[in-house]
């Protein structure tokens, strides 16, 4: 878990700022997550540290390097509907998922991190859905298990 969503970020990170310093200009966009900022079970222990690690991480990167025209954003969406959701312990249903961002929803996201001037930095957007769908039986059913990742 960390090493996918921490240190990969970190590396390719490291791989392509030295290249947007020496132009003075880049945008580093990174997904991160609402778990990262709003710990719990849905999310669990190894997840939420990993993403709010993304989030910090990408902090530290704007703030060490706006100055030399390079921005940095996080996007920290809630649920998305994505195929990783078949693999949860109470995946959820078409009518839960009818009421989830969309995959579409977070690229627009980004597309609009990365359109705006250079003179402007989005530094996080958090996402989430318009109608909270009702978690109750998924948190249940993680409790049970243990939590995901505990």
């Amino acid at each position: 878990m960390l090493a996918a969503n921490v240190t990969g970020v970190y590396l390719l990170t490291q791989a392509v700022l030295p290249g947007m310093i020496e132009r003075g200009d880049g945008t580093i966009v990174t997904v991160s997550s609402v778990a990262g900022i709003r710990p719990g079970l849905m999310g669990g222990v190894p997840y939420s540290a990993a993403k709010a690690a993304v989030r910090n991480l990408m902090g530290h990167i704007h703030s060490e390097h706006r100055d030399k025209g390079i921005r940095a954003t996080t996007i920290l969406p809630a649920e998305v509907d994505t195929p990783i959701l078949d693999r949860r312990p109470l995946p959820p249903d078409a009518r839960a998922r009818a009421t989830m961002m969309q995959p579409e929803d977070v690229a627009r996201a980004i597309m609009l991190c990365v359109t705006l001037p250079p003179r402007t930095v989005i530094e996080e957007i958090v996402l989430v859905p318009t109608v909270q769908r009702d978690v109750s039986e998924d948190i249940r059913v993680a409790s049970a298990m243990g939590g995901p990742g505990t």
